[in-house]
């Protein structure tokens, strides 16, 4: 395997992190860089150990924001962003300059400094609420948020580099990704609200009738899928769909979460449907598997389990 220099934005979130840890382990040099408006230090509590981890504060929202690198960066890994359909509801221009700014600007820092590859985080939002599942890479983008536009905007940038620059761009579009490190706020994952308002012993609360689909995949899972297509010369140009392989309903991932945290006495209760949400969300993964030889491994009943556990340790320590 040859070892590489990897520069990976966000990389204090719950997936920015899991990839550092992954990178370290085996053997890359790594230089990590995020704002920590939501990331969390403890995150990197494995990787500020290791000699070959460098931590960078900064935001990359900044156009100077690269002034600080020095090292010969080989690629990129830009999960940077506010993934948050409901804040960009409630301030899109936030979000905009956040996820659309930020790209522009990795991008021009891997134009001036000869980076070969960079790999950008989209997100199934972009396709809205398509007439067919499930949804494969081709089905046309159909933005229902200010969250989903700003992810199209920043693909669009991706490619426009890599035909004009010659900078190789991979686009991953996550579909519902879950899993220890998630951050827990109102603006989180459904997965990490449900998990703490049972472990708290508050009712789960439901947007809307539940009757919403997704297809959730677990941390370890996408990481494995992100480093793939970091490495795979043939995923250079393209974009691929990473999820969970099942539909599974709002309404189930509640229930299992009740079940998974055994001492919980939570009432599973409905409230308003989210603005900008979509409905049903399964993508098709053939070209994940024809290009990288990606199947998802850990099951939804394993995962949540595990989930279920690292939140109730946290609450403890």
């Amino acid at each position: 395997m040859t070892r590489v220099t990897a520069l990976v934005t966000g990389c204090a979130g719950f997936i920015g992190s899991t990839l550092v840890d992954h990178l370290l382990e085996d053997g890359h040099t790594v230089i990590g860089v995020d704002n920590l408006r939501t990331g969390n230090l403890d995150n990197m509590s494995l990787a500020v150990k290791n000699s070959r981890f460098k931590f960078i504060e900064k935001d990359i929202c900044k156009e100077d924001w690269g002034s600080r690198i020095r090292a010969e960066v080989d690629i990129i890994y830009h999960l940077a962003a506010i993934s948050s359909v409901k804040l960009s509801v409630e301030n899109p221009l936030l979000v905009h300059r956040n996820n659309v700014g930020s790209t522009m600007n990795v991008l021009e820092m891997a134009r001036i400094k000869d980076v070969r590859r960079v790999l950008f985080s989209s997100s199934a939002a972009v396709y809205g609420n398509p007439t067919e599942i499930p949804i494969s890479e081709d089905t046309p983008v159909a933005p229902l948020s200010p969250y989903a536009a700003s992810k199209i905007a920043a693909e669009n940038y991706m490619r426009a580099y890599s035909r004009t620059y010659d900078l190789e761009s991979v686009v991953l579009r996550y579909f519902n990704i879950y899993g220890p490190r998630q951050a827990y706020s109102e603006y989180s994952g459904v997965v990490s609200i449900f998990i703490n308002q049972a472990l708290a012993g508050l009712p789960i609360i439901v947007d809307g009738d539940g009757t919403q689909t997704r297809s959730f995949l677990h941390v370890d899972d996408t990481v494995r899928a992100t480093r793939l297509a970091g490495d795979t010369a043939a995923a250079a140009g393209v974009t691929m769909n990473i999820c969970g392989e099942e539909s599974v309903s709002i309404n189930r991932i509640a229930e299992q979460v009740v079940k998974s945290v055994r001492e919980a006495k939570s009432e599973i209760v409905h409230g308003p449907a989210r603005v900008g949400d979509v409905r049903h969300s399964l993508g098709r993964m053939a070209k994940a598997h024809e290009v990288l030889g990606f199947t998802p491994s850990v099951s939804l009943d394993a995962g949540l389990a595990e989930t279920v556990e690292w939140y109730r340790n946290l609450l403890k320590s």
